[in-house]
Parts: C-alpha cells; structure tokens; sequence
C-alpha cells in the first residue's frame, strides 16, 4: 500500500478511515482502543496512522464520554450572576462540565445545559454521574 501524497488512492483510503471511525464512535459513544487496533488490522495500516487520525480530529473521542452533558455558560450576564459559584459546586461535586462563551439564555443566568436542555444555575438539581 503506497503511502505518498501523490498516491492515487491515498485520498479514498483516508477517506474511508475517517468514515470508519465515524462508524465506531457512532457506535460506541468514543473510539475503543481494541476497536482501533481492529481497524488498522482490518485496513492493513499501522495503529499509528489510525492514531493519528483519530487524534487530529477534536470530534473523535479516545475516552468514554460522561454519562450527562454538562455545559456552563461564561456569559456576562451568567458571570456577573455567579457561573463562576456554579462551576465551584460542579467540581464539589465531582461533575464534569464543559464551558461555553454564551448559550442566549441570558434572563436565566446562570445557566446551565444538562443533555440539551437549559436549566437554571442550580448544581444541587444535577443528576448523579
């Protein structure tokens, strides 16, 4: 398998990998280590390559994601309303949150994203993770 930029099927193989791991993840949630190893043999590349596709890529999770999602607003308004006492009770709590720099809910502040949905700054209403 020729493996130089000028390749006329480099194009489709990375192509295909790339599907490939949108298959996985789709699948599983994040991109399995045994399930990588499987590809490369599958594909007959090295796992260095798979690797490296699948850690360029800021979409492609290596490690399982949380049970919820959870994402802050940093806001003004949420900041000036205390996301910053939320993110503080989210870490007492053992949760992981994501920040985002305004999600438009602004007459909420602060705001908190639970699995899609726009919920009140309240870290003691999260579900347990």
């Amino acid at each position: 398998m020729a493996t130089t930029p000028d390749c006329p099927g480099c194009h489709a193989l990375d192509a295909s990998l790339i599907e490939r791991l949108h298959a996985v993840q789709q699948r599983h949630g994040y991109l399995p280590r045994a399930e990588l190893q499987q590809l490369a043999v599958a594909m007959q590349r090295p796992l260095s390559d798979v690797m490296g596709v699948a850690s360029f890529y800021h979409l492609f999770r290596l490690v399982p994601p949380p049970l919820h999602r959870c994402v802050v607003c940093r806001g003004t308004a949420c900041f000036v309303r205390g996301a910053e006492r939320l993110e503080a009770g989210l870490r007492r709590r053992g949760v992981a949150f994501e920040t985002a720099s305004c999600v438009g809910a602004c007459g909420q502040a602060p705001v908190l994203v639970i699995d899609g949905t726009v919920g009140y700054g309240d870290p003691g209403a999260l579900p347990e993770q």
